[in-house]
């Protein structure tokens, strides 16, 4: 595969397979995701660049251009809450942490008929069928009783901490039985990253999962440290790493009677405000400064008590400085800044950290649809903690007894710009806004449509690579989404039609539903276009709409894209960027589908996780 040109995924659910220059599209080795080679009825336009797949799990998107017309349509002490999970997925090496590296090709088998993905969905839909093996049961499984069920009709794997029973899903895979019996027996992460990370295992696997792969726990300082044991290298071939620069950082601090200033100095490509993250309980404040494909990291145990009000400001230069003004409980000097706690001063790559969990709190649940709610949950007292736009958190519950997590993208309360007040005093990073389709047959959604006001949940670190700065370059927005897709695109919106007034970015929505009941903020979209009908769009497409709706029908397919999305020769000199998020399917056969209309892969970001 040529190192030629880069595609962006970002956190939500699902893999996605790549065209190659050469060879049609690529086939994912371990995901179960299989798409035709060229020549087998998918038409790819050649263009003059191949595709560059980070090996770590994410197509890497740069920055481009656009434009269009709008045609018409009809960690440290256990504080405040804190606590260092066992891994989870997203997991260390998630996608939305991955450094840009080179996937290795892998070749695909010839499947049995009846043994495809969506014949794999089907199965693993069909009520009451279990498939991992123990009658449906969960339990811990440890690493000598892992590397017992290492055999072709007895397949175990562990995968980002969790066990599944992989026999049944032999026949499926589309790398063939021989590179899956890889990593049987043993953790098999590591083979699993190489190929396809950003693939959803969790729900490609679900009905398989046995439990977690034990861990040894050792409690110290409060916090909880979890180390897995060793289960023996894989012998694979190192991936080929693109040169990630390591940042440098430093900090030093003055004050004044009533204040404490921490002054981070970077040298780093940028750094935003929502890139910095604290921790206080007590004495202990903890400052996490994501810094490119870093993060940093400020731990203290402070000579004295502060507030829980911070403020953080940012200046970009050759040295990027971030200052953080902590107000002091009583007005004096201070004869030192505080004693360095764990992990002080340090600078470690994003994908080798652990998430952090805080328990957060529910304050308001209110229904968006039939089955979709809007939470908003407050953070811990000392935690302030934005979230950058399209990026997502993980929210873990206790389900049967087992800790079940899954990603949900962070939004605003409303799309209407006068309905988002400014944060009260204190409050600016504590709330968090998600939207929810509680399913029947959801895990953890059935466990969250019993929450109540008061309640507590865990909720993660944020997680995502999408690049603010892209909206900014953006003359023309075009946006893909089916289902809780929208997510991700409601703060794309709000970010160029309310929250940057100098933005002239044209918008166009395709939302792809089944029903009219099911459209998420129908109502809230219609005002929205209505208002700024000369920049933004909005067209509904539902598969299974009655006999009353007028509007656009069926799935995602070629004909929708013509007639409502404009060619790229018709925005040379724009600047388009097009974003997708959905159903694995959905994502993959938009994304092949947008290409087929011509728009290269550096004008396509897809939200997955």
């Amino acid at each position: 595969m040529e190192d030629k040109q880069n595609l962006q995924v970002s956190q939500r659910g699902s893999g996605v397979q790549v065209p190659q220059t050469n060879s049609g599209l690529q086939v994912a080795a371990m995901g179960g995701l299989q798409v035709p080679q060229r020549g087998a009825g998918v038409q790819v336009p050649q263009t003059n660049t191949g595709i560059q797949v980070p090996t770590m799990g994410g197509l890497q998107v740069p920055a481009a251009g656009s434009g269009f017309k709008v045609p018409s349509s009809g960690r440290g002490k256990n504080a405040g809450g804190l606590q260092i999970p066992q891994a989870q997925f997203p997991a260390v090496n998630s996608p939305q942490r991955a450094s840009s590296q080179l996937l290795k090709p892998r070749q695909k088998v010839a499947l049995k008929p009846g043994r495809s993905l969506m014949d794999w969905v089907r199965l693993g839909n069909a009520k009451g069928k279990v498939l991992n093996g123990i009658g449906g049961r969960s339990c811990e499984v440890s690493v000598e009783e892992l590397a017992k069920h290492n055999k072709l009709d007895d397949a175990w794997m562990s995968i980002r901490g969790k066990v599944y029973n992989i026999t049944p899903y032999m026949e499926y895979h589309p790398g063939g039985e021989e590179e899956l019996m890889k990593g049987v027996g043993i953790d098999g992460t590591q083979l699993f990253n190489e190929v396809h990370q950003w693939v959803n295992v969790e729900g490609m696997l679900e009905k398989c999962y046995i439990g977690r792969l034990k861990k040894t726990i050792d409690l110290s300082g409060g916090m909880k440290k979890l180390s897995v044991p060793a289960t023996g290298p894989l012998n694979l071939a190192p991936p080929e790493p693109k040169a990630v620069v390591k940042p440098k950082a430093r900090y030093d601090w003055y004050q004044t009677e009533t204040e404490v200033t921490i002054t981070i100095y970077a040298k780093c490509n940028t750094i935003t405000k929502d890139r910095v993250v604290l921790d206080k309980h007590e004495k202990d404040l903890r400052a996490t400064i994501y810094i490119d494909e870093y993060v940093y990291t400020i731990h203290l145990d402070l000579c004295e008590d502060i507030s829980d009000n911070y403020q953080v400001r940012v200046r970009q230069g050759p040295i990027n400085r971030i200052m953080i003004i902590l107000q002091k409980t009583e007005p004096k000097k201070w004869p030192s800044l505080g004693q360095p706690a764990d992990g002080n001063n340090s600078t470690v790559l994003t994908k080798e950290r652990e998430p952090i969990f805080r328990s957060c709190q529910l304050i308001c649940c209110s229904p968006v649809s039939h089955d979709t709610n809007l939470y908003t949950f407050q953070q811990p007292n000392g935690t302030c903690m934005n979230i950058p736009i399209g990026y997502h958190v993980n929210l873990m519950m206790k389900c049967n007894g087992v800790d079940t997590n899954r990603p949900y993208t962070a939004v605003v309360p409303s799309l209407q710009h006068a309905d988002v007040p400014n944060p009260a005093a204190g409050m600016e990073g504590r709330l968090l806004h998600l939207m929810v389709k509680l399913y029947p047959d959801g895990l953890l959604t059935q466990q969250m449509a019993t929450l109540k006001q008061g309640d507590s949940v865990a909720i993660s670190d944020f997680e995502g690579n999408f690049d603010e700065s892209r909206l900014t370059k953006c003359s023309h927005l075009i946006m893909l989404a089916a289902g809780t897709g929208f997510t991700p695109m409601i703060r794309l919106l709000r970010w160029c039609l309310h929250e940057h007034k100098e933005s002239t970015c044209k918008l166009k929505l395709l939302f792809f539903n089944k029903t009219e009941k099911d459209i998420l903020w129908h109502d809230q979209l219609q005002t929205l276009s209505t208002e700024n009908s000369e920049r933004f769009e909005v067209v509904h497409i539902l598969s299974a709409a009655d006999t009353s709706w007028h509007g656009a029908t069926g799935r995602v397919r070629s004909e929708l894209i013509e007639e409502y999305i404009p060619a790229p020769k018709d925005l040379a000199d724009k600047s388009p960027l097009v974003c997708i998020c959905g159903s694995t399917p959905f994502t993959n056969e938009a994304y092949r589908l947008i290409q087929a209309h011509g728009f290269t892969s550096s004008v396509i970001h897809l939200f997955t996780a």
